[in-house]
């Protein structure tokens, strides 16, 4: 069957995630709304990324796929791009999914708004499809981007939809980074003063595996760095007209404290106690943080244990990352008590639900309570 009216692009970038495409363009495969192109951008995968992909090609016509050799997440996202003939623009990751009805809710609500540039809906994150449920966020609020957007990002990359030409306007990905290029890619949209249109609607799944040793906390705090520095400044790849491009006064040193503890958190998990502390202390001293106890509460982020709420992964936590904790917080010279107390702070949701798991709701509760959780 023909669409020649396409309304979505759908641009998917692969590196060696063969194994998860049958998920991916299953999940776009069974969209109740047929108007859309998928397009698969092979980055120079080592796997059989490039053989599922013509097999994918033969079965459906609105898939289209371009091999490139390795550049990098941003420049696959930018080759999709351009080869996008859709109105609306939707960057999906190789290991996420749509829910079916993700194209169709779109479609209706820009039916009635159809000057929208930018949308976003909910998203959940998923072990796998049809799997283990970790956490559900649905955002809330339409309007300005700006300022928001130059101190936090404002979801992952395939909960937004994105007008095409405006999303050109914008000037594509950055291929210099390595991390955080999507926020960068949001950040200019914000300063063009684009407004935002949240669906309230769950539409698509993150895969979330709950493990953070394959990440690199360096280079995505360099990352996160990087693109602070730049929020705050006037972007000389926007358009003379984009509304609030412009010099900022921000709080650079509390921005980079929140972002530096999250960083710190992925280290304990990965059980880098020593490189945690050298680098903590390292830019301690860069930035003179003042930290107070509530600010160790970041540790604990979606990059690393937040949403850890099985028995076996809480177990797990007990079993060696919060003694990785305690003593980075013993080389950091706080007192027996302090360390106690910190601690409890940092992985209170899981003992809590550990609680509630060893007692049942009611007395789990009452001893949450008495424990002053």
């Amino acid at each position: 069957m023909d669409y020649p009216n396409i309304q979505f692009s759908i641009i998917i970038p692969c590196y060696n995630h063969s194994k998860y495409l049958n998920d991916c363009f299953e999940s776009i495969f069974r969209q109740s709304f047929k108007a859309w192109e998928a397009i698969l951008v092979n980055d120079g995968s080592k796997d059989n990324s490039g053989e599922f992909a013509k097999e994918l090609v033969k079965r459906e016509p609105r898939v289209k796929y371009i091999y490139q050799e390795n550049k990098g997440l941003s420049a696959a996202r930018n080759t999709g791009m351009a080869a996008a003939k859709g109105e609306y623009l939707l960057f999906l990751d190789a290991d996420d999914w749509l829910y079916p009805d993700c194209l169709r809710t779109y479609s209706n609500f820009l039916k009635k708004n159809p000057q929208s540039k930018l949308l976003r809906c909910g998203y959940v994150y998923w072990d796998h499809p049809n799997g283990r449920k970790y956490h559900t966020h649905n955002p809330g609020g339409n309007g300005l981007i700006y300022p928001t957007v130059l101190t936090q990002n404002i979801g992952p990359c395939h909960s937004i939809l994105i007008r095409r030409d405006f999303a050109e306007s914008l000037g594509g990905f950055d291929t210099s980074l390595k991390s955080c290029e999507d926020w960068d890619f949001w950040i200019r949209a914000g300063k063009m003063g684009v407004k935002i249109y949240s669906l309230a609607e769950v539409l698509v799944a993150y895969r979330y595996v709950p493990n953070s040793m394959s990440r690199n906390p360096q280079v995505m705090y360099q990352a996160l760095t990087e693109v602070s520095q730049r929020a705050g400044k006037k972007d000389p790849r926007l358009p003379k007209d984009a509304l609030f491009n412009q010099d900022y006064d921000l709080d650079y040193s509390e921005i980079q404290k929140k972002h530096f503890i999250r960083m710190l958190g992925v280290m304990l998990h990965q059980g880098k106690v020593q490189e945690a502390v050298g680098c903590y202390r390292k830019e301690k001293e860069k930035w003179n943080w003042k930290i107070i106890p509530g600010d160790w509460k970041g540790l604990s982020s979606y990059l690393s244990w937040a949403y850890f709420f099985e028995i076996k992964d809480i177990q797990e936590l007990q079993k060696e990352t919060f003694l990785h904790v305690e003593d980075f917080f013993i080389q950091l010279g706080y007192s027996k008590k302090e360390i106690k107390n910190l601690s409890r702070m940092v992985f209170a949701p899981q003992l809590k639900k550990m609680n509630h798991i060893r007692y049942g709701k009611v007395l789990g509760a009452v001893i949450n309570r008495l424990l002053r959780f």
